[in-house]
């Protein structure tokens, strides 16, 4: 949790800074792709730390096979999830009610985090059977 705090404090700087200079609801496009690619650098990257960090822990049989189980429930929930905003959103852009150039990179972001933990969920369900 420190590491996640630390990695957003210079964001949320970077946000209180730039977000006083913009009229309210005036933001521009790479404002906000900023904001994608904060987000996904930061997520890879306590990803990779925690996973190097628990690498060589013993684990309990039960209580891994207990946490694995409620894992994979909330991934393949937030793939489901994320499935749906994304229809959600593709519809939207073909009925006119969001821009494209707000709409390609939001896509794009659901995309890469619906592969992400889709590869995630497919690949720890082939390591059960």
């Amino acid at each position: 949790m420190g590491i996640t705090v630390a990695l957003m404090i210079p964001y949320l700087g970077f946000v209180l800074f730039f977000s006083s200079r913009f009229p309210s609801g005036q933001s521009p496009s790479w404002f906000t792709n900023t904001i994608l690619v904060w987000f996904t650098s930061n997520f890879l990257l306590v990803f990779l730390i925690a996973r190097r960090m628990f690498r060589n822990q013993a684990v309990d049989s039960e209580v891994a096979q207990r946490v694995r189980s409620r894992s994979l429930l909330r991934v393949g929930y937030l793939v489901i999830v994320w499935c749906g905003l994304f229809v959600y959103g593709v519809i939207g852009t073909i009925q006119g009610k969001y821009a494209l150039n707000r709409a390609l990179p939001a896509g794009a972001f659901l995309l890469f985090f619906i592969g992400l933990f889709g590869w995630s969920l497919c690949s720890s369900l082939r390591k059960k059977a």
